[in-house]
């Protein structure tokens, strides 16, 4: 097989038109303009689908204050305080108040949990300020501090 030569003008030419597919390659994958994000639909929520529990307590407090957090661990808090059964029924009253009240609190911090990764996202994607991550942040690390002192406060009695 005879290996002809190229010419400085022929070598110029192949040069040149890898350089031009390399370009357009990339310019096809790496530099390419971002594709716009489809935006992802919320769920309405469960709460306009309700009736009231009760003739004078309106379904948004009943969901939104009486099924709350804080109203939750007060009334745990509540039952702690009323007459406790004696013997052993003590022990598993006690324990079944820290198994709920533990509950509550861990269900907290995931929540916080989720929606700070959440927000890491949307600010990535600018979606959200950093103000709004920030509290996001201040949020998730304040149920991570509360569960860990429930942590740090909780026993079973046996």
């Amino acid at each position: 097989m005879e290996v002809i030569p190229l010419k400085k003008t022929h070598l110029t030419w192949w040069t040149a038109c890898l350089v031009a597919l390399a370009m357009a390659l990339a310019g096809c994958t790496a530099g390419a303009p971002p594709s716009q994000k489809e935006p992802v639909a919320m769920e309405p929520s469960i709460e306009e689908e309700l009736q009231p529990v009760h003739p004078d307590e309106d379904v948004s407090y009943t969901f939104n204050t009486r099924f709350s957090l804080s109203n939750a661990l007060e009334r745990v808090e509540m039952l702690r305080s009323i007459s406790m059964p004696a013997g052993e029924q003590s022990m598993a009253y006690s324990n079944s108040l820290g198994a709920i009240k533990g509950t509550l609190m861990k269900q907290e911090y995931q929540i916080r949990k989720l929606e700070y990764e959440l927000a890491k996202v949307l600010h990535r994607d600018g979606e959200i300020t950093q103000e709004q991550l920030a509290e996001k942040e201040a949020a998730y690390n304040q149920a991570v501090e509360a569960f860990k002192g429930f942590w740090g406060s909780f026993g079973i009695s046996d």
